[in-house]
């Protein structure tokens, strides 16, 4: 290995190999979250690193990086368990000088430095699951606590998530949202949501609380649903649903609504909530280690961001409506600089410069 390639002053003109590993990846059906981000870090780091993606068959493939596909496991044991075992091969093979994982690093060999990103915690998520799906989440669980062990560098996504695995570096999972034209809210009003109809995304209370909300009001509200092609069977049809949205179309899709809504039992940080706030546009979630973080660290007021109990997620939609959906210049102001220092903080500079260099110092 090169230790002098992230030294500064050397005149090496070597770029580090650097192997980016998630098993989720836009491009074949919807993704969550993480794996968004994924793809738009992986954009900026193919200009400063030697960089390969390591995911499933059918990505979208990244400008200026190597893709290597591993099989789609079509079982829940594949997808958590058969995956790391594959990426461990074919990482072997790449022989990289940094493997960064989001996850399904624990199969790795011990000779290879990771940086590993937590974008929350799997008990966590066992606590808000039931049956098979919390005792998968519970075993998830015990693997993360053994990738922290084995991991070089950990990156947290949030301070609950930094502090529970004694995280080295505090980098929400956010990259810069481009200023965008002016996209005119719905002439009626309308109300985004993103995630599954069940789940811990609940989707089924989200829908309920604006059916609640438009009887109370006496008026039509509009609900959009950004989710998988396989969950719209389980939405009423009076709901807008949508899927395979690119990353502006989604932000599109928030731009123009007069509410966001999320009442997720869990986030590790939340970014559709995130994108809500830069957007200027309203948010009402549920109490969660994420949302709580955002309403603390970003949004700073109710009148961007509002953290209210299930029992009263029908009364925020309805109050939301009638203020006509609109943060106070003021408060945005304050918002957008908070922002700003997120996304700063998030950036792949930030990364190469100050977290992988970190591995050769010294």
């Amino acid at each position: 290995m090169n230790n002098a390639k992230l030294i500064p002053g050397h005149d090496s003109n070597d770029r580090l190999r650097v192997v980016l590993l998630s098993v989720g990846w836009p491009g074949r059906g919807e993704v969550g979250g993480a794996a968004r981000y994924g793809f738009r870090l992986a954009e900026s780091l193919a200009t400063r690193v030697d960089l390969t993606v390591v995911t499933t068959d059918g990505g979208t493939p990244v400008p200026g990086a190597s893709m290597v596909y591993l099989k789609e496991w079509s079982t829940r044991v594949g997808h958590y368990y058969g995956f790391p075992w594959h990426a461990r091969r074919a990482i072997r093979r790449l022989e990289p000088d940094v493997v960064h994982a989001f996850g399904d690093d624990w199969a790795l060999p011990r000779h290879i430095p990771v940086v590993r990103t937590f974008h929350g915690s799997s008990f966590e998520e066992a606590r808000a699951s039931t049956g098979m799906r919390r005792l998968n989440h519970y075993l998830l669980g015990a693997l993360e606590r053994w990738s922290r062990h084995r991991a070089a560098i950990a990156i947290a996504i949030a301070p609950p998530t930094m502090a529970e695995f004694h995280a080295d570096h505090l980098m929400p999972p956010v990259s810069h949202i481009a200023l965008r034209p002016a996209i005119p809210k719905t002439a009626q009003p309308s109300v985004v949501f993103l995630g599954g109809w069940r789940g811990r995304k609940r989707g089924e209370r989200a829908y309920r609380a604006v059916q609640q909300a438009s009887s109370q009001l006496g008026r039509d509200i509009t609900m959009t649903v950004i989710g998988n092609q396989a969950d719209a069977a389980n939405w009423p049809a009076d709901v807008r649903f949508r899927s395979g949205l690119t990353d502006a179309e989604v932000l599109d899709v928030i731009a123009e609504s007069w509410l966001l809504l999320a009442p997720s039992s869990y986030e590790g940080f939340g970014i559709p909530v995130f994108e809500s706030l830069a957007l200027g546009v309203p948010a009402v979630a549920t109490s969660n280690p994420g949302s709580d973080y955002l309403r603390r660290e970003v949004a700073g007021d109710d009148a961007a961001l509002r953290i209210v109990d299930d029992e009263d997620l029908p009364a925020a939609v309805c109050a939301a409506i009638e203020y006509n959906a609109r943060v106070p210049a003021d408060v945005q102001a304050r918002v957008s600089a908070r922002v700003a220092e997120v996304t700063k903080r998030s950036s792949a500079d930030y990364l190469v410069s100050e977290v992988y260099r970190s591995l050769f110092a010294g």
